[in-house]
């Protein structure tokens, strides 16, 4: 066997180890708490589950984050944060600060929240979303728009919120260019 083949093999081997130890974490919570119940111990029971979904969501949050655009030419990135907690009552968020000079942008990506059921409404009904907002159509798909809040917010599947707002040195032009930069289609994968 050629030592390009014995590499090869063995990153493979190390590749596949590595997805099943980080699948295993979850896994092992979810034995864990079966253990825990079948001997009535139900308090580590909730906690390994617990642990379990979060994990889970956390692995929601990562591939969120991955439909977060890049920088358009002349910006760059700030920051970028996950969360897989009690945010908006149990969803995943991914987020992430564009700048250019004296303008800033946040493009923030919710879903999995019952909240997001009570936003969806602000969609069917955008006058709920108060006088400063109005909806509007961006490449065929409903969006309101608040002029104060320079933000354009978009609900995708009735299961992920897009959220994209400039601060208030940013032109609304820019702000309307992110929103087209977002991958729509991943998105909608994602909320499937």
């Amino acid at each position: 066997m050629s030592y390009f083949r014995t590499v090869t093999i063995i990153f493979a081997f190390i590749l596949f180890a590595t997805s099943i130890s980080e699948a295993d974490d979850v896994t092992d919570q979810i034995d864990e708490a079966l253990k825990a119940y079948n001997k009535q111990d139900y308090s580590t029971a909730a906690t390994a589950l617990d642990a379990a979904a979060t994990l889970i969501r956390q692995a929601r949050a990562d591939s969120l984050s991955k439909l977060l655009p890049k920088p358009l030419p002349g910006w760059k990135t700030k920051k970028q944060s996950n969360t897989a907690a009690s945010l908006f009552g149990g969803g995943v968020n991914a987020q992430k600060t564009y700048i250019n000079g004296k303008q800033r942008i946040k493009i923030a990506l919710t879903s999995d929240s019952p909240m997001l059921q009570a936003i969806a409404m602000m969609f069917a009904n955008p006058q709920i979303a108060g006088a400063n907002a109005k909806l509007v159509v961006v490449d065929g798909r409903k969006v309101i728009y608040n002029k104060k809040k320079n933000s354009f917010q978009v609900m995708v599947a009735n299961r992920v919120l897009v959220s994209v707002e400039g601060d208030r040195n940013t032109d609304e032009s820019a702000v309307k260019e992110y929103l087209k930069a977002i991958d729509f289609d991943g998105v909608e994968k994602f909320a499937k």
